[in-house]
C-alpha cells in the first residue's frame, strides 16, 4: 500500500484527474437520457448530421437562444470519430471539465499543504450538488472549473511571484464565456475581484475590473453577431432575454433565502463542514498578521458568499448555479484535516466515524425506503440490490482492514475514501436510482442512447 501511495503521490495531478475521471464516468451509466439532458442529445445528434453552426439547433429544427455552442461542440468533436452519439460521448466532456475543476482544487490547497488539496478533492466528491451536476451534465461545471482556475491563477502570482499569469485568467474568463453564456464569466470575474479587494491590491483590481469589463464586452458583441447570423434579429433579441435580462428579471419569485437554505444544504456534508470551518476561524481573520492558512480560509468564505450573494439578485434560481462554490467548500471543509493547532479535532474523529458508519446509514436508509413504500402513492425504486450488496461488502472490509489502520500514516485518508465509496454506493443506488424513476415516469420523449462509443 506504501508502494502504490508513493506511485501516487509522485505524480499528484494526473492521479486526480485520471482517478476522478473513471469515478466520474460510472456515473453517467443510465438506460435513457431524461429531463433537461435530451436537448443536448438533439444538440449534439443535429450537428453530427449536419456540421457545426453557431448555436446549437434542437429537434424542431430551431436553434436554441439558452446556450452557447461550446459543450455541443466538445460532444460533437468526441461523437465524430465515431459517426454516432452515446452516452459516453455525451458525458465525457462534463466529466474531464470536473475532473480537471478536482486537479485545481489539489493545486490550490496544496500551495500550503499537499494534504489540504487532497481533502479538497475528496470534500469535492463528496458534494451531493456535484455529483448531481455531472450525472445529469448541468453546464454550470464549466463556470465552476473556470472559477477555480481564475482564483489559482492569481493566488499563486502572490503565493509564488514570479511572471505574471493575468492573461492566462482572460482566457479562462473567455472560456467561461463560450461553454455558459455571461454568467460564465462574471462569476469568475467576481471571485477575482474579492481576491483583489480583500487583499487590497487595489491597482490591480482597477486595472482587472477595466480588462474584464472590456472581455464581457467584445464577448457580448460576438454573441449577439452570431445570433443575428443564425436567426436574425428576432433570434438575437431572444438570445438576449434567455441569457441577460430573463435570468434576472422574470415572473419567478425572488426567494432571496433559497442558496442560504435549502440551495446550501443540497451541497450535503461538505457545506456543513465549510461552515463549521468559518465559525470557528471567524475570530482569526480579523486578526493581524494572520497565518497564511488563515488568509486562505477567509478568501474562500468571501468566494463562497460572493457566489450566493450574486445568484440571489436573479429572481430565477436552480440549485445548480451556485456550483462554482464547490471548490472554496471542499477547501474550507478540508482544512479540518490540516489544522495545525487542535481546534478541529473532534470535529474531523466525528467526520470520520461518520465515513466508517455510512454502509450502515446506507441499510437504514434502504429500510425506510421499503417501509415508506408501503403507504406512500408513489414508490420509490431503489437498487435495493446495488445498495444491499454494496454496503454488506463494505461493513466486511470495514470488520477486515480498519483494524489494521489505528496507527497507519494514511489512516484518515484511507477512512475517508472508504466513506466516499460508501456515499457513492449511496448515491448510485438510492438516489440516483429512485430519481431516475421518479423522472422517468413523467418523461414523455427519453432519448435511448448506447453506452459505449460503438
Amino acid at each position: 500500500m506504501n508502494s502504490v501511495a508513493r506511485r501516487l503521490a509522485s505524480r499528484p495531478c494526473w492521479s486526480v484527474f485520471v482517478g476522478s475521471l473513471l469515478m466520474l464516468m460510472g456515473l453517467q451509466y443510465k438506460p435513457a437520457i431524461l429531463s433537461y439532458t435530451t436537448r443536448f442529445v438533439d444538440f449534439t445528434q443535429y450537428m453530427l448530421a449536419h456540421g457545426v453552426t453557431l448555436f446549437p439547433i434542437a429537434d424542431d429544427l430551431k436553434p436554441y437562444p439558452d446556450y452557447t455552442i461550446g459543450n455541443t461542440f466538445l460532444e460533437y468533436l468526441v461523437s465524430l470519430p465515431f459517426g454516432r452519439v452515446s452516452i459516453l460521448s455525451m458525458g465525457l466532456p462534463i466529466a474531464m471539465a470536473a475532473s480537471l475543476m478536482l486537479v485545481f482544487i489539489y493545486k490550490l490547497g496544496a500551495l500550503h499543504d499537499k494534504k489540504w488539496g487532497m481533502y479538497g478533492v475528496l470534500f469535492a466528491l463528496f458534494t451531493w450538488a456535484f455529483l448531481d451536476a455531472v450525472t445529469y451534465q448541468a453546464l454550470d461545471v464549466y463556470p465552476a472549473l473556470f472559477a477555480v482556475i481564475s482564483f489559482y491563477l492569481v493566488y499563486v502570482t502572490d503565493v509564488k511571484p514570479g511572471r505574471s499569469r493575468l492573461p492566462l485568467v482572460f482566457v479562462a474568463l473567455v472560456m467561461g464565456f463560450a461553454f455558459r453564456g455571461p454568467v460564465g464569466l462574471i462569476g469568475p470575474t467576481l471571485i477575482v475581484v474579492s481576491y483583489y479587494a480583500l487583499s487590497r491590491q487595489w491597482r490591480r483590481l482597477f486595472w482587472f475590473l477595466v480588462l474584464a469589463g472590456l472581455t464581457l464586452l467584445v464577448c457580448l458583441v460576438a454573441l449577439i453577431g452570431a445570433a443575428y447570423l443564425q436567426g436574425g434579429k428576432p433570434f438575437m433579441m431572444d438570445v438576449l432575454m434567455m441569457q441577460g435580462l430573463g435570468r434576472v428579471a422574470n415572473d419567478h419569485g425572488p426567494r432571496y433565502y433559497f442558496y442560504f437554505t435549502l440551495g446550501l444544504a443540497t451541497y450535503g456534508v461538505t457545506a456543513f463542514y465549510a461552515l463549521s470551518v468559518i465559525v470557528k476561524q471567524f475570530k482569526h481573520f480579523f486578526r493581524s498578521p494572520r497565518h497564511p492558512d488563515t488568509t486562505l480560509l477567509l478568501y474562500l468564505a468571501v468566494w463562497l458568499l460572493a457566489v450566493l450573494v450574486l445568484f440571489t439578485i436573479p429572481n430565477s434560481k436552480k440549485l445548480r448555479y451556485v456550483m462554482s462554490i464547490t471548490p472554496a467548500i471542499a477547501l474550507l471543509a478540508a482544512y479540518v484535516f490540516v489544522d495545525r493547532e487542535g481546534m478541529f479535532a473532534r470535529v474531523r474523529e466525528g467526520f470520520l466515524r461518520f465515513c466508517l458508519n455510512l454502509p450502515a446509514i446506507s441499510l437504514g436508509m434502504a429500510l425506510i425506503v421499503y417501509v415508506y413504500n408501503h403507504w406512500a402513492k408513489t414508490a420509490l425504486q431503489p437498487d435495493y440490490a446495488g445498495l444491499l450488496g454494496g454496503s454488506m461488502v463494505l461493513l466486511l472490509g470495514r470488520w477486515l482492514i480498519m483494524p489494521r489502520l489505528l496507527k497507519h500514516p494514511y489512516r484518515n485518508a484511507i477512512v475517508m475514501g472508504f466513506g466516499l465509496l460508501a456515499y457513492f454506493s449511496m448515491d448510485a443506488c438510492l438516489f440516483n436510482a429512485a430519481g431516475y424513476q421518479l423522472q422517468f415516469a413523467v418523461e414523455p420523449t427519453p432519448k435511448y442512447l448506447p453506452f459505449w462509443f460503438w
